[in-house]
């Protein structure tokens, strides 16, 4: 893939980074603007053009302008990671609850809709609409290995009022990444491995939802097929795993995925998807920091290559990618947590 350098163009509350003009994009596509919000996560855009933005040890739910000014909408909350806008509502996950923010427009407060178990570990959540109408939550494994009981290590579905709560898949470590195939409607979402057997292994995952309630190995079997060293004896003889759609190197922590529209981009991104890895914290080598460009052809995968890097140096880290917001238009928004950055690209 040919990259070309970009540059970037502030709007008037950021300050320059120099990281950002570090960044390496693919050819025709440029960084419009960056807006600086400290631990940035999941992203959702309301009609008026107000962003609300989620993050983790900060506590805190933005709300940006459209003109980019950074405002604090909530604060003192338990890892907010996960924000969504259904029907003009603002919903908000922490870790022991999703909650819809009442009187969003004055002094807003939130409503408790759902209570989800309280241990930090994993336990931050991505809050997405499912094409079914559902409001989709994960509860991760609360350990970096162990064998839980649900509602952890699963993805879950309920409707909005909280009401009719219902599992969709198992065996999940932990998925703070997930989104649907824009035709075939099957759900996709990254995995994270455990940590503690090496550099290299087991491999991070990309997997697909094509049957009900499938289980995804967790803990039983990493990757496609690697025993847990504790846990793999114990593997229910009659238990059906899936096997992973990619495996991806260890420790690279891929979290936003998000598929391209075929009716805002050319042939070569139809049935292609962005992933953004957020990066290692405990390998010798540093992996991921990077977004990765997949595609797909008959379901399966036909590549995964770099779409955006620069994200490091060596073994110097500048950013961490996290997750991605796409607009009408085609273009899109990227967070990263660290230091903190909102990035929105588009084609030329």
């Amino acid at each position: 893939m040919t990259f070309l350098f970009m540059f970037f163009l502030m709007v008037s509350t950021t300050m320059a980074q120099d990281w950002i003009q570090k960044l390496n994009l693919p050819k025709g596509f440029v960084i419009e603007k960056s807006i600086n919000v400290p631990g940035a996560r999941q992203m959702a855009m309301a009609t008026d053009g107000t962003m609300y933005v989620g993050t983790m040890d900060q506590g805190v739910v933005y709300a940006i302008s459209p003109k980019g000014e950074v405002k604090t909408l909530l604060s003192g909350l338990m890892m907010p990671q996960g924000v969504l806008l259904e029907k003009g509502e603002l919903y908000v996950a922490e870790v022991y609850r999703v909650s819809k923010v009442e009187n969003l427009n004055g002094t807003p407060t939130l409503k408790t809709i759902k209570e989800f178990p309280s241990k930090k570990w994993h336990g931050w959540k991505t809050i997405q609409k499912g094409p079914d109408g559902k409001l989709y939550v994960p509860v991760g494994a609360p350990c970096n290995v162990c064998d839980e009981k649900l509602p952890f290590m699963a993805l879950h579905r309920m409707d909005f009022d909280g009401k009719n709560l219902e599992t969709v898949a198992t065996g999940i470590r932990n998925t703070v990444g997930y989104t649907w195939h824009p035709e075939t409607k099957e759900l996709y979402f990254t995995e994270m491995g455990r940590d503690q057997m090496g550099d290299n292994i087991p491999p991070d995952e990309l997997n697909v939802i094509k049957d009900k309630t499938p289980h995804f190995g967790f803990p039983f079997i990493h990757g496609k097929n690697i025993p847990d060293p504790k846990f793999g004896a114990l593997k229910p003889k009659d238990l059906k795993i899936n096997s992973p759609l990619l495996e991806i190197q260890a420790h690279s922590a891929p979290i936003g995925i998000a598929f391209f529209s075929k009716d805002k981009y050319p042939k070569e991104f139809h049935d292609c998807f962005l992933i953004a890895e957020h990066g290692s914290w405990n390998r010798s080598k540093k992996s991921g920091y990077q977004v990765m460009k997949g595609c797909l052809e008959k379901g399966k995968i036909k590549s995964y290559t770099p779409f955006i890097t620069g994200f490091k140096e060596g073994e110097k880290a500048f950013a961490r990618p996290v997750h991605f917001l796409f607009l009408e238009d085609g273009s899109f928004y990227l967070s990263e947590d660290e230091p903190g950055t909102i990035l929105h690209i588009k084609r030329k």
